[in-house]
């Protein structure tokens, strides 16, 4: 015969946990109860028996030290053991624990509570414990068809379920019920064990199933191995085992419920050993021969680095699954390289995670492990590809030290020379603090511990794929956005697309301007238009006005002929003065329309900046020219200032005006 031993077979993290907390009552000969069997495997709960520690009900235990078994109890069970000044040891499974937080939560929101799980299960009943209001248990696709409610529900899962039956119950139950929250809290490591045995089985002719027949966990583990058609022997211990159930040429595969210790695992694969000596007639190839249990796991080794699966987050360790005996322990200064507040920043339960195995069994025979490390050596092997390749990484900037700053590449720190940074100079270096930057390794040696990187190299090379893309699609007439860049007397120079191009100062504005610096300032974003494009020469002309509406385009909707209107002087010459009456619309005062007394020059009487009312004479759009007068504007006012009739308020008639008129000739 030949035997495949399952992945994760027997005791899982929570177990494990407990079993290790009663071990360690053992060894101090403290004698604690356990509330009900502390896990459903009679073999084992009898060793412990006769070690010391017993089951018992709650009613029967007075005083001392009881422990809650992996499967978890309720608020109330828990209320009761504290009224009693019991010292409560809590083996609560975390996975179980978390079920009690999600139907805590749904409860109080005021949802009916739904539980797929199996009725009477003492994990279901402690469950049911932490709900505050209705809950109701399906344990299968007959109950999920039968039961109907017109409240909103929630629905967990108790932590064996197989996933066959939460997806049919699911099924069911979302297409006729309200449902608010869905948490599928199977666990993790009980989905794991499944599918690993629905492996085997789908490839042996026999499958072994140990553990208890009161075993949730295991009997789902049957049932499982069924589904993919093995043939399917449940066994508590090695003695059940019959020699008639195997032929010699059969393959037998093996896996153990969550529940079921080692020590009977390495009977049962003992006494198939001794079974399979007994085929004679039978030759064994070498790798059909004696399996070892210790040699079923993952052939491991210190100071390498292997993969595995968070399984528990606390605020002491992560355990992490490797494949092997037992769980690995990552201690909380080997998780991370970086700073963190809570472990959980960094992992959480079913996290994919790789990790350096630094002793395979410590003083107290666990496995440790550190994430820091194997980061390290993985960060400094992708950096070291990056570098021979010149692919661009990304990392972090941590802090600004002389010269420079230091990054953050996966726990490895690299440094980067001021002049790298920028393609400009920066005068302040912090402004890069807790920035995520693209980055080119320039210098790399692993054994001086010395990674060099530059910023500036990546935005070179950008600015020219930039520059070759503006370069082949630009063409005059275009209105395009650009970045202010920078300001001269003459114009002022514009980003646009890693080339840079001229705005003269005649187009940055259809009024006059003295400097670029009164219509657009340096980083501002633009609206350009193209004037010019010399790809020879590497110039290009750009105008800002041109994108904007030419302002005598509606002067004759907005201005008559006839009317008087306020405007700024912004030019003297011999011949009259030039009045802005909007921005880039400017007209003429002829200098004999200035005044209606003699003017020999305009400087005489007015002057730049200066604001006066005008009239206008003549508007022609097309050439943009406004013919304007003040003496007619003046005569306008005071004409009008004759014939407007005098506030009454004043105490002054039209009569006494009249007479006093009449009197002064």
């Amino acid at each position: 015969m030949k035997l495949i031993i399952a992945d994760h077979a027997g005791f899982c993290f929570g177990v494990n946990q407990a079993i290790k907390t009663i071990e360690s009552l053992i060894e101090k000969k403290q004698k604690a109860f356990t509330l009900g069997p502390i896990i459903h495997n009679p073999q084992e709960v009898e060793r412990l028996k006769h070690l010391g520690i017993t089951a018992a009900d709650l009613c029967d235990i007075k005083n001392g030290s009881v422990i809650i078994r992996t499967h978890g109890v309720g608020q109330k069970v828990i209320k009761q053991l504290e009224s009693r000044g019991l010292n409560i040891i809590d083996c609560t499974c975390p996975f179980v624990k978390r079920v009690h937080k999600s139907v805590a939560d749904i409860s109080n929101k005021g949802y009916l509570t739904i539980i797929i799980g199996d009725h009477n299960h003492p994990e279901v009943e402690g469950i049911k414990g932490w709900c505050n209001g209705e809950v109701k248990v399906i344990e299968n696709v007959e109950e999920a068809k039968n039961f109907y409610t017109n409240k909103k529900v929630g629905v967990v899962v108790q932590t064996t379920q197989t996933e066959e039956n939460v997806k049919k119950i699911m099924d069911i139950l979302t297409s006729k019920l309200d449902i608010a929250v869905f948490h599928n809290t199977r666990c993790e490591a009980t989905l794991n064990r499944q599918n690993a045995a629905a492996q085997v089985a789908a490839n042996v002719d026999i499958m072994l199933v140990i553990g208890g027949k009161n075993s949730s966990n295991t009997k789902k583990l049957v049932k499982v191995c069924q589904n993919v058609g093995a043939k399917v022997y449940h066994i508590e211990t090695a003695a059940e085992l019959k020699k008639d159930w195997f032929k010699p040429t059969d393959k037998v595969g093996i896996t153990a419920g969550a529940s079921t210790p080692d020590w009977i695992i390495k009977e049962v694969i003992s006494k198939m050993n001794e079974l399979n000596k007994d085929y004679k007639e039978t030759a064994m190839n070498e790798e059909e021969g004696e399996i070892i249990y210790e040699d079923t796991f993952a052939d491991l080794k210190e100071d390498t680095i292997v993969e595995g699966t968070v399984v528990k987050v606390d605020d002491s360790e992560v355990l992490v699954n490797i494949g092997y005996k037992s769980d690995g322990i990552i201690p909380i200064n080997e998780l991370s390289n970086v700073a963190f507040e809570s472990p959980k920043d960094v992992v959480k339960v079913g996290d994919k995670i790789q990790v350096y195995i630094v002793r395979l069994e410590d003083k107290d025979g666990n496995v440790i492990l550190s994430k820091k490390r194997a980061d390290a050596i993985n960060a400094w092997n992708f950096i070291e590809e990056a570098y021979n390749n010149q692919n661009e990484i990304e990392a972090v900037v941590t802090e600004v030290v002389k010269g420079g700053v230091l990054a953050n590449i996966n726990g490895v720190k690299g440094f980067i020379p001021a002049s790298h940074l920028d393609i400009k100079y920066v005068p302040d270096l912090n402004v890069f603090v807790g920035q995520n930057l693209k980055l080119q390794v320039i210098e790399f040696d692993r054994k001086k511990n010395r990674i060099v990187l530059s910023r500036k190299t990546v935005l070179e090379k950008e600015k020219e794929k930039l520059r070759e893309k503006t370069w082949a699609s630009i063409e005059e007439g275009q209105i395009i956005k650009g970045v202010v860049k920078r300001l001269t007397d003459f114009g002022a120079f514009v980003d646009i697309g890693g080339v840079d191009g001229l705005i003269h100062i005649s187009d940055l504005a259809w009024h006059k301007i003295n400097h670029p610096s009164e219509v657009v300032t340096e980083e501002q974003e633009v609206k350009v238009q193209v004037l010019k494009v010399d790809k020879e020469r590497g110039r290009i002309s750009l105008g800002l006005k041109q994108a904007l509406p030419n302002p005598w385009d509606e002067v004759e909707k907005k201005y008559k002929v006839g009317s008087v209107i306020d405007g700024k002087i912004v030019k003297l010459v011999s011949f009259g003065a030039f009045v802005e009456v909007e921005p880039g619309v400017e007209g003429l005062v002829h200098i004999s329309q200035i005044s209606k007394d003699h003017v020999a020059n305009p400087e005489d009487v007015l002057e730049v900046g200066q604001m006066v009312k005008v009239k206008i004479m003549d508007i022609n759009a097309k050439e943009k020219r406004m013919s304007l007068s003040i003496k007619e504007a003046e005569a306008e006012v005071e004409n009008k200032q004759v014939y407007e009739m005098p506030n009454e308020s004043n105490g002054i008639t039209i009569g006494e005006m009249v007479g006093d008129l009449f009197n002064k000739k």
